[in-house]
């Protein structure tokens, strides 16, 4: 049995400058590729990013939560005496 995945796609239209298209058809041409794939491909490039970054977020403030806290205002330690304390 042979079994795909099917990805529905829905066509858009997007507006961009006539200098911009050609650079990107270009840049296309030379990656063997599409402008449509290679919008695809930065799409998935950013959202992922943007993804990684929210989840790394998330376990820092998880971890931030659970950590030791301090009862001194940062900023009534003056200067001199972190130097005193080493």
């Amino acid at each position: 049995m042979c079994y795909t995945d099917f990805v529905a796609n829905r066509n858009i239209t997007l507006s961009l400058p006539e200098e911009l298209l050609r650079e990107a058809k270009i840049h296309a041409a030379e990656q063997d590729s599409t402008v449509n794939a290679f919008v695809r491909e930065l799409l998935q490039e950013v959202l992922s990013r943007e993804s990684r970054v929210r989840t790394a977020a998330g376990r820092f403030l998880a971890l931030a939560g659970k950590a030791a806290c301090s009862r001194v205002d940062p900023a009534s330690i003056r200067r001199e005496e972190l130097y005193e304390r080493r």
